[in-house]
């Protein structure tokens, strides 16, 4: 259960979220110099702000995991998802975010 206002628990990555991660696939392999041989959305926590905050934690293949801090904006202002932050190096099933 999460707190009104504070991050959602962790939950596998639905179609709606992989699609997320896909947008800001090309920001994250520009910011991090990486080439993933695979780049699919695991698990997600996110939180309700002025649009949507995620933590999105993606299998980029050979037993690796990054984790993604996204901002998506609210509908109808025509912005694309932004990627915030990243941390390479994570296993699976490791804390998302930085709460």
């Amino acid at each position: 259960m999460s707190v009104p206002g504070g991050w959602s628990t962790v939950r596998p990555a639905t179609a709606k979220d992989k699609a997320v991660a896909e947008k800001v696939k090309d920001q994250f392999v520009t910011q991090s110099g990486t080439h993933p041989s695979k780049f699919k959305a695991d698990h997600v926590i996110t939180q309700t702000v002025a649009g949507m905050k995620y933590w999105i934690e993606v299998d980029v293949g050979h037993g690796s995991f990054v984790h993604l801090n996204v901002f998506e904006p609210l509908p109808g202002t025509n912005d694309k998802p932004k990627l915030l932050s990243y941390k390479l190096n994570k296993k699976k099933g490791e804390k998302l975010g930085d709460h």
